[in-house]
């Protein structure tokens, strides 16, 4: 299953890529018809999402100073592209977090994705750091894909090219 699960997870940063390549870095910041997640937003809470639940299976996060505040859960993404990373520095980061996991998900015991969530918050809708982990691989990652996706059209790009 975890061969799947890598696979799915390369395709998804292909499709991160395909979505923002073509779009001007002027723009990475644009919240046209009230969308308010743009792509910068979108990449950056992908990134950060990842280190954070990274570490319940080992995994150093290794991301530049101040993100954190950026990119947060239940922040307030800002249209103004200033103190922003570039779509560059974001493409480079998200690839960087997906070569981590790839490289120690392999090596990750299954007592430590069995194990129960730490935060019982949480644990109702993952019992288990094994389904926090499938979720911001697959479920999360595909949702805020798919909200840049919903964004390029509305900022009149259309589909994402091939």
């Amino acid at each position: 299953m975890l061969t799947h699960m890598l696979s799915a997870y390369d395709l998804q940063l292909n499709i991160a890529k395909q979505l923002v390549n073509d779009v001007p870095d002027d723009q990475m910041c644009a919240q046209p018809n009230g969308l308010v997640n743009h792509p910068t937003w979108s990449l950056g809470h992908l990134i950060m999402s990842a280190n954070g639940v990274g570490q319940m299976i080992g995994i150093e996060p290794a991301v530049p100073e101040g993100w954190d505040e950026l990119f947060k859960s239940g922040g307030t993404p800002s249209s103004d592209p200033a103190g922003q990373p570039s779509k560059t520095e974001l493409i480079a980061e998200l690839e960087r977090v997906h070569e981590r996991w790839k490289a120690a998900l392999p090596g990750v015991d299954a007592a430590v994705l069995d194990a129960e969530h730490p935060n019982k918050d949480y644990r109702a809708y993952f019992p288990t750091v094994g389904s926090m982990v499938a979720f911001i691989m697959t479920s999360h990652e595909m949702d805020h894909l798919g909200q840049i996706a919903a964004w390029r059209r509305a900022a009149g790009l259309g589909p994402a090219p091939r």
